[in-house]
């Protein structure tokens, strides 16, 4: 990710409170509520002045009498409060992580793939998950407590100077000291929040590729390795959460530890005061209750406190995300028709950060209806290729024209709906067969469905299953062969019916008997069709119309199969490397 701007950590809240916005009405009732809550307990305490100089020491047993009526209605409207401040402020919490894992998902989608180059999936999925619910904590348990709590130190403290203001200046002079502690709390649990996180993306990341890599982890014997690898995340996940766990338990003894120094200070001038007779009896008893209430408000703060900083952290780490650099879309010009003619002149292009080119100076042309093939060694820029004319990366220098409009005066959406895709590393969605062809249409046409598939040669195999294509096919298509998983990959570009299609080939390591079908179907998605063959196999692309021999991003070769052939050049030597691996 982009080095880090400094984090002004009152705007984060603020922006965080922005999300409430739409529930300012079960926000307010939850406020209020925590407010009739602490003034419950503020006026239960309150009481015990009244019952102690008017009812014991004045001999009033109707007041005691009394007493257990309004005892019971207090605890049942502080009952009442409670459901209704917990459940609102929680409806707001959830409504909030509900708005930030949308707007995550939705900033996944639009951010360009330099973003995804820089960021581990586990990370990124961990943010969706483990950030926002800590999020949720900050904004609904955090507040909650706040304003519970901070209603009943401000009740508390207005009750004290109301009783006897001398008595409660000696317990006030301690609050600046407690303030200078929980600032320097709160430094330390923001920076041990954001190492949990950070060790918690670990985690993720670490459980995801072991999950997804369950084969290679097993057929390598790399069991023990991943057992160590997940150990050292895990033991630094554990050492931070210690770390937190050390710093709320010390902060907590040592505000009460103040308090209760500014307690001792009371007691002793109460002595005095009762002495010169200017104290009550039930007025020493209620200042004692009140300030040794006060000692359970300000713990839960300080607590709160860990899980404010928490959340604030993990805010950051969301905001990061949500002001990243979306994908551009400058264009303004609609792909409506297929190209006649594409055109790469002296295109050049380099990853960030990188200290050369990866594609370098490449000029080529391909007319409509035609296949161009890309051949090289790993690494020579045949993918970025590709990738450029997706436009998944913006090129450095140079143009690519569709007819006479330049790439990048289309719309992303329009020139992506004229392009499909198949890969050799096929990705599927854990839904039914019918939903992977037809994705992302929200109204499946049944006759092109079924015509995709009868061209991919899926339609043997789906036919075959009882659920036929509601047929769940498992994560990233498990329950399927490699074979069905490439021809359900190939069913999905023809029932796009793009004009361009880029095929990463799709026919290597496969068996025989589904390198046949997939070449049959291969050979159906093509056909009309501008076509871009990443190959790896030179036997697959001797019919292409052009083939474009690449190495270090830069075009050496370019011809038909036979021209290359007698030219005895690179192309010559990998179709001879090939021919000997074979027999």
């Amino acid at each position: 990710m982009s080095s880090k701007l400094p984090v002004d950590r009152p705007t984060t809240y603020r922006r965080l409170l922005g999300y409430t916005k739409q529930l300012k009405m079960p926000f307010i009732v939850a406020v209020i509520a925590n407010l009739i809550y602490a003034a419950m307990d503020i006026y239960f305490i309150s009481l015990t002045k009244v019952l102690t100089d008017e009812g014991l020491l004045a001999g009033e047993i109707e007041i005691l009498k009394l007493a257990p009526i309004v005892i019971i209605g207090i605890i049942f409207v502080r009952g009442i409060a409670s459901v209704i401040a917990v459940y609102t402020m929680d409806l707001v919490g959830q409504t909030v992580v509900r708005k930030l894992r949308e707007q995550l998902i939705n900033s996944y989608i639009s951010l360009s793939s330099y973003f995804f180059d820089k960021n581990p999936t586990g990370e990124l999925i961990s943010k969706v998950t483990f950030n926002t619910q800590q999020v949720a904590n900050a904004s609904s348990d955090a507040i909650t407590k706040m304003v519970r709590e901070g209603g009943s130190v401000i009740g508390a403290i207005g009750f004290m100077f109301y009783t006897n203001w001398r008595l409660a200046a000696i317990f006030f002079l301690s609050v600046p000291f407690i303030a200078v502690l929980v600032a320097i709390a709160s430094k330390r649990f923001k920076k041990v929040s954001q190492n949990i996180q950070n060790a918690m993306g670990g985690v993720t990341q670490t459980t995801q590729e072991i999950v997804e890599g369950y084969k290679v982890v097993k057929t390598f014997g790399g069991e023990s390795y991943e057992q160590e690898r997940f150990k050292k995340v895990a033991e630094s996940n554990r050492r931070q959460q210690l770390k937190l766990t050390l710093a709320k338990a010390v902060s907590v003894p040592l505000i009460q530890w103040i308090a209760a120094f500014a307690i001792a200070g009371v007691i002793y001038y109460s002595a005095i005061e009762i002495e010169n007779q200017t104290l009550t009896p039930g007025e020493f008893v209620a200042m004692m209750l009140i300030m040794m209430f006060i000692l359970k408000p300000l713990k839960i703060i300080s607590n709160v406190n860990v899980v404010l900083q928490q959340g604030i952290a993990a805010a950051e780490s969301i905001f990061e995300v949500l002001d990243g650099e979306k994908e551009k879309d400058l264009g303004d010009k609609a792909l409506e028709v297929a190209p006649k003619k594409i055109i790469f002149d002296k295109v050049s292009f380099r990853y960030e950060d990188a200290k050369s080119n990866v594609i370098d100076d490449v000029s080529f042309s391909v007319n409509r209806g035609q296949t161009i093939a890309l051949v090289g060694k790993s690494g020579s820029g045949k993918s970025t290729l590709t990738n450029l004319l997706l436009r998944f990366y913006t090129k450095n220098s140079g143009a690519i024209y569709f007819d006479d409009n330049e790439i990048d005066s289309l719309t992303l959406s329009s020139l992506r709906q004229n392009i499909a895709y198949v890969s050799q590393q096929v990705v599927l969605f854990n839904d039914t067969v019918a939903a992977n062809i037809a994705y992302a249409e929200d109204t499946i046409d049944q006759e092109r469905l079924l015509e995709a598939a009868r061209k991919a040669h899926a339609l043997e195999f789906i036919e075959k299953e009882p659920e036929g294509f509601d047929r769940v096919i498992g994560e990233n298509g498990s329950r399927l062969s490699g074979g069905q998983r490439q021809r359900l990959a190939i069913a999905r570009a023809i029932y796009k019916d793009s004009p361009i299609i880029i095929l990463d080939e799709a026919t290597s390591a496969l068996d025989t008997e589904s390198e046949r079908h997939i070449q049959a179907a291969l050979d159906a998605l093509t056909e009309n069709r501008t076509t871009f063959v990443i190959a790896h196999r030179l036997s697959t692309i001797e019919n292409a119309d052009q083939i474009i021999v690449m190495q270090d991003g830069r075009v050496v070769e370019r011809g038909t199969h036979s021209s290359l052939v007698e030219t005895n050049g690179i192309y010559a030597k990998l179709q001879a490397i090939e021919f000997s691996d074979n027999e």
